[in-house]
């Protein structure tokens, strides 16, 4: 059975921002998990995934061994499900990391599945009018591949940074405001401190 487009959507930007594929037997769940201050992002996304059978969100609380410092995370788990299978096989494969499919471009195509990538993972420059968006856990070539996406897709021209040696996708000044007008109808009011 398939996924609605806008469900479809929303688990691709999902993907490839915060959210995690985990197999669970023989199908597959989508776990959705941000810090508590997201709550309300969390909640839209509870309500936007619904055909996918999410459990209720709740708190989770973990002790980070190193430093004794408790994070406090707000988190939803889909129903384990034959429907995200082939995500799990384009995403990941073989691979325990994630990875970028080669036919992104055809998956990519939704300006929402941007803007909830962007509410995952991007943020704008303080000292300038310009943003980002963090795939620091992505290979290289991954990242090119997301950048040419974006630019044939959407018309976003971006470039490679790296930050500590991790690749992370640059949307300068002259590219940003575009980009926004991109994302704008989607994001939510929580999140419109990422915007211009």
């Amino acid at each position: 059975m398939s996924l609605t487009d806008r469900c479809r959507e929303i688990v691709i930007g999902t993907i490839l921002g915060d959210g995690c594929l985990e197999r669970n037997g023989t199908n597959v769940r989508l776990r959705i998990d941000h810090g508590v201050a997201q709550k309300a992002f969390v909640e839209w996304k509870f309500q936007e995934l619904a055909e996918l059978s999410p459990l209720q969100p709740r708190i989770v609380q973990r002790v980070d061994s190193r430093t004794g410092q408790v994070h406090r995370n707000y988190r939803f788990d889909t129903r384990t499900i034959p429907r995200l299978n082939g995500y799990f096989d384009l995403f990941y494969g073989s691979a325990r990391t994630k990875q970028i499919p080669k036919q992104i471009r055809a998956m990519l195509q939704a300006p929402i599945s941007v803007a909830v990538w962007y509410m995952d993972d991007g943020g704008k420059r303080r000292d300038c009018r310009s943003g980002y968006l963090n795939t620091n856990s992505y290979r290289v070539q991954d990242v090119a591949l997301l950048r040419e996406c974006l630019w044939h897709n959407f018309g976003v021209v971006t470039a490679t940074h790296f930050a500590a040696g991790k690749p992370r996708i640059y949307i300068p000044s002259r590219e940003f405001e575009h980009f926004c007008d991109l994302v704008a109808p989607f994001i939510i009011p929580t999140m419109s401190y990422k915007l211009l």
